[in-house]
């Protein structure tokens, strides 16, 4: 696990516009699949998606990792930061993808979560699906779709970069950087297990 500290947006754009660089380096030919959470702190990374020339962006598929049933949609968060192309969306009963993501962009919430797994969800279940119902989810709305850890395990195999972005975050982030266990915190899932994971945080040490 790495840490990077970057102090505004235009830092971290740049950030993302080299890592999606370098995997178009490591592959020069076929499809790259880049999962994506919805929420403002995705902003930066589809810039960096839209800031790729015509030909590599036709060569991209999307992943939604996790929707709302409710209200307003995560897929339109992404719409309206120009993300104009397919994505595909967890649906029940559906595995999301059959190829594995060579780029996976998380926002992680005050508590800890990621995408729509909450405090007290993790699991180590080997059966379990892809895709997940939630349905009382603690932040709203209450029903949601979401990538299961069994999900994350066999498609995030390459780089995982996780956002902790914005005062709020600064608890999550100490309690993750001190090794705290995933039933209680669930991001530190991609510390305590084999991940190429990166934190990547605006806040000051």
């Amino acid at each position: 696990m790495k840490i990077v500290r970057r102090s505004n947006q235009e830092e971290l754009l740049e950030l993302f516009k080299r890592e999606i660089e370098t995997i178009r380096q490591q592959k020069p030919e076929g499809l790259i699949h880049i999962a994506l959470a919805g929420g403002r702190s995705m902003s930066a990374a589809v810039r960096a998606i839209l800031a790729q020339d015509s030909n590599t962006q036709d060569r991209m598929r999307f992943y939604l990792v996790d929707e709302r049933l409710e209200g307003d949609k995560n897929k339109d968060t992404l719409l309206n930061e120009g993300l104009a192309r397919p994505i595909a969306i967890p649906e029940l009963g559906k595995p999301l993808s059959k190829e594995p993501f060579d780029l996976v962009f998380l926002g992680i919430g005050e508590d800890g979560h990621f995408a729509s797994l909450f405090p007290g969800t993790y699991t180590e279940d080997g059966t379990e699906e892809q895709v997940l119902l939630v349905e009382d989810s603690p932040k709203p709305p209450a029903r949601r779709t979401t990538l299961s850890y069994r999900g994350f395990r066999t498609l995030a195999t390459s780089k995982v970069f996780l956002l902790f972005l914005g005062e709020g975050k600064r608890e999550a982030l100490k309690r993750v950087l001190s090794g705290e266990d995933p039933k209680k915190l669930p991001v530190s899932f991609f510390i305590t297990e084999s991940f190429d994971s990166t934190i990547i945080t605006d806040l000051k040490e």
